[in-house]
């Protein structure tokens, strides 16, 4: 079985309101990325499925590093109601 290891970073912030951000997931092996949203108490919310080029809701991009093996979730202009954990999972093969 191959292991994939996923990996996330920043792992938090905040006081972020208008502000612009980036998230960076990296795994070990390329692959199709998931992003997701949740807010507390709330089951995660789907975002993008991101294989090859860039997807966008509004104010939030997602895009695929693939010299870094990763991708990168950004949002511009951030607002309340952006609060929330964002997380990215990875497509096993």
């Amino acid at each position: 079985t191959l292991l994939n290891v996923v990996s996330q970073y920043p792992p938090e912030i905040t006081d972020f309101e208008g502000q612009n951000f980036t998230l960076n997931c990296s795994y070990s092996t390329l692959q199709t990325a998931f992003w997701y949203r949740q807010y507390p108490d709330g089951a995660p919310q789907y975002l993008f499925r991101i294989y090859s080029s860039g997807k966008q809701k509004k104010s939030i991009t997602a895009t695929m590093n693939y010299r870094e093996n990763g991708s990168n979730l950004s949002i511009t202009g951030t607002e309340v109601t952006d609060a929330a954990t964002y997380f990215c999972a990875v497509e096993t093969q």
